[in-house]
């Protein structure tokens, strides 16, 4: 079994289509003066969505031409794929049923909203257990890397909602601070989530500990310490927590300073920061596939 780029994109869409539905969930709840983040969540989910199972599809070329083999996606329930093609499959309709009523501007069903809740957790679960069952590569089969992409997703699913939003509307983005908050303890968790997967993994066996050495100091070295540490993670956990520690300072200055302060300077630090967490994620996923060294049975 070769994973590659397209399937690295797959996961990553996938992560990123449930996170931003629980993005717009939250948002639709906790700020509902800011309906741009909400429509904005809501919308694009079902479209990454789609475009990730489209990717799916395209790699799966043996099941283009037996179209019999994604039948039996939905019949093998011994299967984590099938288990995780009935999570995608409830999720994604959920979302586009929400999406929908949402471009309507019709009031949405409680259950259905709620359906699809759950299922957008189950969606970015799966991400990691669809790799993380496969015994024969050690770098997958970790009870971390399941909850670092549950980490991932959710923080995947806040950047490219913000981004959007602050493309759309650039006052929302200082509307919903919690949410950054959020953002930045999910950015945190993601940091030492993978140290200390790497650190375990590495000495599980020979395959593992080679696996971790391509990535920290081989052939991905560079892709890792630069694209996904500092661009990925240290860049937007520096400027969040600056935007957070300043947005502390606005409560005690009048509010025409506060208006003055989250302008431009503001909407710049958002799309760079939400920019870059895309950029990490992706390459997170793509450095797990791309490094995995399965162990040899002789």
């Amino acid at each position: 079994m070769v994973w590659g780029t397209i399937i690295a994109a797959y996961l990553f869409l996938a992560g990123l289509s449930a996170g931003a539905f629980l993005t717009s969930s939250y948002a639709a709840r906790r700020y509902p003066e800011a309906k741009t983040v909400r429509f904005v969540g809501r919308l694009i989910s079902p479209i990454l969505m789609g475009i990730g199972l489209l990717l799916l599809i395209v790699d799966a070329e043996a099941g283009l031409k037996d179209p019999l083999r994604f039948i039996y996606l939905f019949t093998n329930f011994s299967s984590v794929m099938t288990i995780g093609t009935y999570f995608i499959s409830f999720f994604m309709m959920a979302a586009a049923y929400i999406a929908l009523m949402e471009l309507l501007k019709k009031d949405t069903s409680k259950i259905v909203e709620y359906v699809g809740i759950i299922f957008a957790v189950a969606t970015a679960i799966y991400t990691g257990f669809l790799i993380g069952v496969i015994g024969a590569v050690p770098l997958w089969n970790t009870a971390i890397l399941p909850i670092l992409f549950v980490v991932s997703a959710f923080s995947t699913g806040i950047a490219g909602t913000m981004l959007v939003s602050a493309i759309m509307d650039k006052k929302v983005v200082h509307m919903v601070m919690s949410i950054k908050k959020i953002h930045l303890t999910l950015l945190v968790a993601e940091v030492l989530l993978i140290f200390t997967m790497f650190l375990i993994t590495s000495s599980t066996n020979e395959s593992a500990a080679q696996s971790v050495s391509m990535i920290l100091s081989g052939e991905y070295s560079i892709l890792f310490w630069l694209g996904l540490v500092v661009v990925g993670l240290i860049v937007p956990i520096a400027i969040e927590a600056l935007e957070l520690w300043n947005s502390k300072k606005l409560h005690h200055t009048p509010a025409g300073l506060e208006v003055a302060a989250s302008g431009s300077h503001g909407i710049a630090a958002t799309m760079i920061t939400e920019s870059a967490v895309l950029a990490g994620g992706f390459i997170l996923r793509y450095l797990l596939l791309a490094a995995a060294v399965p162990v040899i049975f002789l």
